[in-house]
């Protein structure tokens, strides 16, 4: 059982009072940083507010004496010297401390569904455990791809995943028949890609590597008959050369990440080089397109 104690004060006194609740034995505190959303030309970038309110927490964990929550609210109130109506209390249940990971469905026949949850679609199922990556599935960017890569005949295939997440692409590629799948990322997902593998049975399909795909020194054998790339514009674009090495000829592409004021430019590298665009899907602005390499 976990004890939340919230106070708000300003971001600039909020590292002196954390320092103050270490020295009185707190040690299990922490606050958001927070954060504002811009779009940039290779999409969206954030940054950090420096100034403002924030919401200092503290967490008592319950062990096997039981917590006087009175009391420590009085105490974390007299040593940050606020009044004790400013310390807001609530009981955390630790097995609800994640928001719970919804069934997404794909509008396909195909669903995801966390491990978690008891109730079964009725439909095709993706099993899924939510990551610490990005590629939840939440995403439209997640969707628009597994709704392409899903309806289509992958049987003897081979497919390279380029920032793979937790693996979503991949699987779905080894669901639709795929033989191979390379998934590559610069974090390293390995763990939880085959995990979320071995919950379809798809683990002996796919092997994934930590890896930088834009650096020159990065190498993979042989070609593709699948090229996934779900990351931004400017590095859609910056892979050209190396898309272009790996698929084959006659091979797919699929390209997300992108929005509407910059798909255009990113295309527009590709479909100059000999890639016809086949489809373009959109998620609010979020942009997919497939292409085939036609020489």
């Amino acid at each position: 059982m976990l004890h939340e104690y919230t106070i708000s004060m300003l971001q600039e006194a909020v590292d002196e009072a954390i320092e103050k609740l270490n020295m009185h034995g707190y040690y299990n505190s922490y606050y958001d940083q927070p954060i504002e959303q811009y779009a940039s030309d290779n999409g969206y970038g954030v940054q950090e507010i420096e100034d403002g309110t924030v919401d200092l927490k503290v967490i008592i964990e319950e062990e096997s004496i039981p917590v006087d929550v009175e009391k420590e609210q009085a105490s974390i109130a007299a040593i940050l010297t606020v009044e004790k109506e400013k310390v807001h209390y609530q009981l955390l249940d630790t097995v609800e401390w994640q928001e719970p990971f919804p069934i997404i469905d794909l509008q396909n026949g195909w669903f995801i569904k966390p491990v978690q949850e008891e109730q079964v679609p009725a439909g095709k199922i993706i099993h899924f455990e939510p990551p610490r990556a990005f590629g939840s599935g939440l995403h439209g960017t997640t969707q628009d791809c597994l709704r392409l890569i899903l309806r289509e005949e992958m049987k003897g295939m081979r497919v390279l995943d380029i920032g793979t997440g937790a693996g979503l692409l991949s699987i779905g590629a080894a669901l639709s028949g795929a033989s191979e799948i390379q998934a590559i990322d610069m974090e390293d997902v390995g763990e939880e890609v085959l995990y979320n593998a071995r919950l379809n049975g798809v683990e002996s399909n796919i092997k994934v590597s930590c890896a930088d795909a834009l650096n020159p020194k990065f190498g993979i054998d042989g070609t593709f008959d699948w090229i996934f790339i779900n990351i931004a514009a400017n590095e859609i674009k910056q892979l050209f050369a190396f898309v272009d090495r790996h698929l084959a000829a006659g091979g797919r592409l699929i390209l997300s990440g992108m929005v509407t004021w910059n798909e255009e430019d990113a295309l527009k590298v590709y479909q100059e080089n000999g890639y016809q665009l086949k489809e373009i899907h959109q998620t609010d602005e979020w942009v997919t397109a497939y292409l085939i390499k036609s020489r």
